[in-house]
């Protein structure tokens, strides 16, 4: 009897510690699934006074770079004419400091696009501008190339590089198109809004081609390479659809860079349409890199030949499936849905199918600038984009974009979060944006550039830009940063996967992305509750190495040829 009471005693404690411990399990869990949420922080001040032009057209970028090689991320942007850029150094406190002018890089003439690579392999970022104006203004500045001397300051190279671009350059990117070790650049060019007192669109602008010779000049190579985005229009005049954003990437995984191209600017003629400025929807292009110097437009047969005014370009592995998807932004809802945001989903064998609607992203306002980036770690790329146009009323609420930010749920689902930011960007004129992990902390922040504007008799300040922290949670991360020897230095065009567990994530190194802008160049990983991760790099030289072992929560350097040669 006795032991039968024993054992009802045990029974009962076993219950009781069973109920307990089940207890403080769903609470861990709840409090970890409440961590795992994303918020961000608005900390634009720390940047301290910088005045944004009230002048040109309003239209920047933000680049984030390591110009000094101090192991945090610095930030430069753009300004309009008759005000300076800002290259704001990391003091990696938390704080930065404009030294514009000290470094040489203020210039005071206007610029929109800015690009960043190491264009001779020094070890040190360069800086490519491009022009501010024209797009609908009466002017236009020149481009600049900035050549990092490695001591804190750069030098103006521009007249001896060659790198002049057309009269209404706008975006810019640099990739290695040969894989000779030297970065390229491509420069987007939307020609000017036409007055439309004549036949055709008005809009004659070529894009440029510039192939790296090496020793800090360039070669305009865009005749040769079939990609001027010109053409005859039915009026027998010399036209093109008004590139406004590029970038580059292998979309086709043969080890050659391509180049995508966002056209957003051309309209009908009066002999078209008798409406005057009646948006003329324009196709993509995507230029193939046959390997010779030369370029295909395989855009139609890749199923990018959806129409729209495309404005913002961000690519991602966002079902990680191995290849590399793209959304582009356009009018969205600003033109009452008929040219809507898309998101093409890359099928693997050379070809794309949008998917927006089909995995949870609504067509929403204007957009301009938009990035893919696991901004919570959960090893699901989320999106973000930005966007409003002043000059055609496309600002305020319900018309001008607010922020959207949707979040992967890694089972190829994005839902919105409207809490996330805390800030409401539908009243302010939004234009450039660029995501980096700035205090080094593993999550990843953002950058959007914002300008003055007026509205009829009403003028709207604003601030110079916004700058959003990442608040982060407990999810674990890894970033990394390439250095090439063969590749070239940035490894840009390069690669690389994560391994943790069953899931693969890929990243591939850019220069120039979202609208006018640079991105972080060290990707960060998020890796959920895996503490390590198994990373494989893809170089442009061709070689495939390993590099295992990597604990998580840190920022690894790997270096061409250290790692374990694929065989």
């Amino acid at each position: 009897m006795n032991k039968v009471i024993a054992m009802q005693y045990w029974l009962i404690i076993l219950l009781i510690v069973s109920i307990t411990t089940s207890s403080a399990v769903v609470a861990s869990n709840k409090h970890h699934a409440k961590n795992q949420k994303v918020t961000f922080q608005d900390i634009s001040s720390i940047l301290g006074p910088y005045t944004r032009s009230a002048t040109g057209e309003g239209l920047g970028g933000i680049a984030w770079l390591d110009y000094d090689q101090d192991g945090d991320l610095d930030l430069y942007v753009t300004n309009g004419p008759a005000a300076p850029n800002g290259l704001f150094r990391n003091n990696g406190d938390g704080t930065f400091t404009n030294v514009s002018e000290e470094a040489g890089v203020a210039n005071g003439l206007g610029n929109s696009g800015v690009v960043v690579g190491d264009i001779d392999n020094d070890d040190y970022p360069d800086i490519f501008l491009t022009g501010e104006g024209r797009l609908a203004g009466p002017t236009q500045s020149p481009t600049r190339m900035y050549h990092n001397n490695g001591d804190g300051t750069f030098t103006d190279i521009t007249e001896i590089s060659g790198l002049i671009g057309s009269d209404t350059a706008l975006s810019a990117a640099m990739g290695d198109i040969n894989n000779d070790g030297y970065l390229d650049i491509f420069i987007a060019s939307p020609g000017h809004i036409p007055f439309l007192t004549g036949p055709g669109t008005g809009t004659s602008d070529a894009n440029k081609l510039y192939l790296n010779n090496g020793d800090l000049t360039f070669t305009d190579i865009t005749e040769s390479a079939g990609v001027s985005g010109l053409y005859q229009d039915v009026f027998g005049d010399i036209v093109s659809d008004g590139a406004c954003v590029t970038a580059f990437s292998d979309y086709d995984n043969d080890g050659l860079q391509d180049i995508f191209v966002g056209n957003c600017n051309a309209f009908f003629s009066p002999n078209i349409d008798p409406v005057p400025f009646v948006v003329r929807p324009t196709p993509l292009n995507l230029y193939r890199n046959n390997g010779d110097g030369t370029f295909t437009d395989v855009a139609e047969s890749a199923g990018l030949n959806l129409l729209g005014l495309w404005m913002g370009l961000a690519f991602g592995d966002y079902d990680n499936d191995g290849d590399i998807d793209l959304f582009v932004t356009s009018l969205g809802t600003a033109a009452m849905g008929q040219f809507p945001h898309a998101l093409f989903r890359n099928n693997g064998d050379g070809t794309y199918t949008e998917v927006s609607n089909e995995v949870g992203i609504p067509n929403s306002e204007f957009g301009w600038g938009v990035t893919f980036v696991d901004f919570d770690n959960n090893s699901g790329l989320d999106l973000y984009l930005v966007g409003s146009l002043p000059l055609f009323g496309i600002v305020g609420p319900g018309v001008g974009n607010p922020g959207r930010l949707y979040l992967n749920d890694g089972k190829e689902h994005f839902t919105e979060d409207t809490d996330a930011t805390g800030i409401d960007l539908s009243q302010k004129y939004t234009s450039g944006l660029a995501q980096a992990d700035f205090d080094n902390d593993g999550f990843s922040d953002i950058a959007v550039m914002t300008a003055p504007y007026s509205l009829g008799p009403i003028t709207v300040a604003s601030e110079d830009f916004v700058l959003l922290r990442n608040q982060g949670n407990r999810n674990h991360w890894l970033t990394v940063r390439l250095v090439g020897t063969q590749s070239n230095r940035s490894g840009i065009g390069a690669i690389v996967q994560a391994k943790t567990g069953n899931r693969v994530q890929i990243r591939e190194i850019r220069a120039g992305s979202s609208f006018a802008s640079s991105e972080t160049p060290w990707p960060t990983f998020g890796l959920g509750k895996y503490r390590q991760a198994k990373i494989t790099v893809t170089w442009p030289s061709g070689l495939i190495e390993t590099f295992a072992g990597n604990r998580a929560d840190q920022l690894i350097t790997l270096v061409e040829g250290t790692g374990k040669t694929k065989k």
